[in-house]
């Protein structure tokens, strides 16, 4: 270890851009590790927030919430606690002078259902035609008495309400009851047991008996596995992180190789002088981990910096425990990459080394 550190003092330039080699890679790690969580969080905070266990879609609908067509008759094929109804609508939100247009995911339930969320300003819905908007959406500028459409329909709504940030698959939520958000889709049928929704949502249910109805249960996160799009692009990125891993695992076994091959002679000093194989493989490492500690630590407050200025749109999630993880990943390639010269280290024959 003294050995290792001694010559990093005297070697500041030449360690110092490994670091920063590290610090980039590092960076790059974080980056799309913060924007994949974000991704992530976007299409399924709505659903996450229910704190629900199942979904029930149609069995043909392929596990897609949009696909899938039910009645609110349907729940006469379940039983158990917390069982709601949902009705779902993608569509552009927009004021009646279209100054505001915004994509959102409209979601309907009973006015007394779980899946409604906690008012923080404003009041639940306890009318016909009124609206919940997500605290993303009052902050574009939609606020509370204001009127509003949703898809091309000319069915006005009127914002009664507001809660926390909530997204579906990346757009703000709005939500209401399911006959307002059967009127705002142009259905023929908006009262009784007849109605259309597109899913039931249940804390504790099961069925009631054998025959299910053309019901399909899935768990909540087999439902969000299967939102478009949500495990391709979890994987794509994923599979982005793990080849940063083997690169920096390379740069490093790149670097401590060339260094060894430029260093034999000093090695073999070093082995007539009876320092052996394992302490020169210790500085080798020393100086490995030191670097990626340094290039990690500095590449996790530059994400922190960054993730402050970033535009509230782009959406950023840091995820400490798996930034923890990968920085021991680093790490871990960091040690490896330098182990890879200890083949060359041992091979150092001092008589030749030296000349």
């Amino acid at each position: 270890m003294y050995l290792g550190l001694k010559e990093m003092q005297h070697e500041k330039l030449r360690y110092a851009l490994l670091s920063g080699v590290l610090l980039l890679i590092a960076l790059v790690v974080f980056m799309l590790a913060g924007l994949a969580n974000g991704l992530s969080e976007g299409n399924r905070l709505a659903v996450d927030q229910w704190n629900a266990q199942n979904v029930y879609l149609n069995k043909d609908a392929n596990k897609t919430l949009s696909a899938s067509q039910l009645k609110l008759a349907d729940k006469k094929y379940l039983t158990g606690t917390d069982i709601a109804p949902l009705a779902n609508l993608s569509g552009t939100l927009r004021t009646t002078n279209n100054k505001l247009k915004t994509t959102t995911s409209a979601l309907g339930t009973t006015r007394d259902s779980f899946l409604m969320p906690t008012v923080l300003t404003g009041h639940q819905i306890n009318g016909k035609n009124q609206l919940l908007i997500s605290a993303a959406l009052k902050d574009k500028g939609y606020r509370l008495g204001q009127k509003v459409q949703i898809g091309t329909t000319d069915q006005k709504v009127t914002i009664v309400g507001t809660y926390a940030a909530s997204t579906y698959s990346i757009a703000p939520t709005v939500y209401t009851d399911v006959s307002t958000l059967n009127r705002l889709k142009g259905s023929p049928i908006t009262s009784g047991d007849q109605q259309p929704i597109n899913a039931y949502v249940t804390k504790n249910s099961h069925f009631k008996t054998s025959k299910h109805g053309g019901l399909q249960r899935f768990s909540t996160e087999s439902f969000i596995n299967n939102l478009p799009g949500y495990s391709a692009q979890n994987l794509t990125l994923d599979t982005m992180i793990y080849f940063l891993f083997v690169i920096a695992l390379a740069v490093i076994g790149i670097f401590m190789f060339v260094l060894t091959l430029q260093k034999q002679a000093l090695f073999g000093v070093l082995k007539v002088q009876g320092i052996g194989t394992k302490h020169i493989l210790a500085a080798l490492l020393t100086q490995s981990i030191i670097m990626a500690l340094i290039g990690i630590s500095i590449s996790l407050v530059l994400t922190v910096g960054i993730a402050q200025i970033m535009p509230a749109s782009l959406p950023f999630a840091i995820d400490w425990p798996q930034f923890g993880i990968y920085s021991v990943a680093l790490l871990l390639a960091s040690v490896v990459g330098a182990l890879l010269s200890w083949r060359t280290v041992a091979k150092i024959d001092p008589v030749v080394a030296i000349g």
